[in-house]
């Protein structure tokens, strides 16, 4: 997989970008609620508006508004959630509305941090990590971008997600779960990880933000808790903690590619807030997205990490 470059003219000019060094206060659950709310993302493959086709082989992630250039704006997600090349996606924003990114038009409209290495994309060299973008001039609010690297063991964190509904469930519903920073580790050779924290989180959630107890976002949700011998950062902790990526290193990997785009400053605007809170009824529940999956129990854990049964990359398996 070769890297791809967004808008080469433009965004290929070395700006300074640099993190703001203030500190933010700390929000309440209901506040970080309504930043998660507004700024997260559902991208699918073939994704329209209210029901789409069922297709079995193909399942939606998450992503975060980060950047915004006249009428484009920048998802931030996990390289796995977008694996697929040559596709068309469509994003889902809080408003409802689905903004198409064809792949097949428009090349430069994905970046990807990383690159799967074998059939399944068994690992990951370099980060999970992936920037698409899309084009609209609706007025959406970003995500504030944080300081990962200060981050501390038990600190508290927050993952927003849309994961997969239950066989029970008729509409899909974003989620913010709550809990605390593990172990934090230099970067992992396979994907990148670095953030190990205690969330019990499902798939579908994988690309979502991770935001600390002021709003900012210092991280994007990778995996659930490792599946057999399949881990992503330390075997132990793994088997009992979901992992991600800091954000830091993505505005790091931007800068060694001569890419410059600016980022929201802390603290969180208290508009966004009111936004948020305003727009959480009607934000947080869609029509189940792919509604026939069946065998829903039998699907991957929340990982890259593929595998015949999962189907993630459309490959036949034998005996189906």
């Amino acid at each position: 997989m070769r890297q791809r470059l967004l808008r080469p003219l433009a965004i290929l000019m070395a700006i300074a970008l640099s993190l703001p060094l203030t500190a933010a206060q700390a929000l309440t659950e209901e506040e970080i609620e309504a930043v998660a709310s507004i700024t997260t993302v559902v991208i699918g493959q073939g994704l329209e508006e209210g029901d789409v086709e069922a297709r079995a082989e193909w399942r939606p992630g998450s992503g975060v508004l980060v950047a915004r250039e006249d009428e484009f704006y920048y998802v931030l997600t996990a390289l796995h959630v977008v694996r697929t090349q040559g596709v068309e996606y469509g994003i889902r924003t809080s408003d409802g509305k689905v903004h198409k990114v064809d792949l097949l038009k428009h090349q430069d409209s994905i970046l990807y941090f990383g690159q799967e290495v074998g059939d399944y994309g068994d690992s990951i060299e370099g980060y999970d990590l992936a920037m698409i973008r899309f084009e609209s001039e609706i007025d959406y609010p970003l995500a504030v971008m944080g300081h990962a690297q200060d981050l501390s063991q038990g600190d508290r964190l927050y993952i927003s997600g849309w994961p997969d509904p239950g066989p029970e469930q008729a509409r899909r519903t974003r989620q913010t779960v709550s809990g605390q920073l593990t172990a934090v580790f230099p970067p992992a050779p396979d994907g990148g990880y670095s953030l190990l924290y205690t969330h019990d989180t499902q798939v579908g959630m994988s690309g979502g933000p991770v935001f600390n107890d002021q709003g900012a976002l210092v991280g994007i949700h990778g995996q659930g808790p490792a599946n057999g011998e399949a881990f992503c950062i330390e075997p132990e902790l793994s088997r009992e903690n979901s992992c991600g990526l800091r954000s830091v290193d993505f505005v790091e990997a931007l800068r060694h590619q001569g890419i410059s785009l600016s980022f929201e400053s802390p603290p969180v605007d208290p508009d966004v807030i009111a936004r948020g809170l305003d727009n959480l009824e009607t934000a947080d529940t869609i029509n189940d997205i792919y509604a026939d999956f069946t065998n829903l129990e039998s699907l991957l854990r929340d990982g890259p990490s593929g595998g015949c049964d999962s189907m993630l990359l459309g490959d036949p398996c034998d005996g189906l």
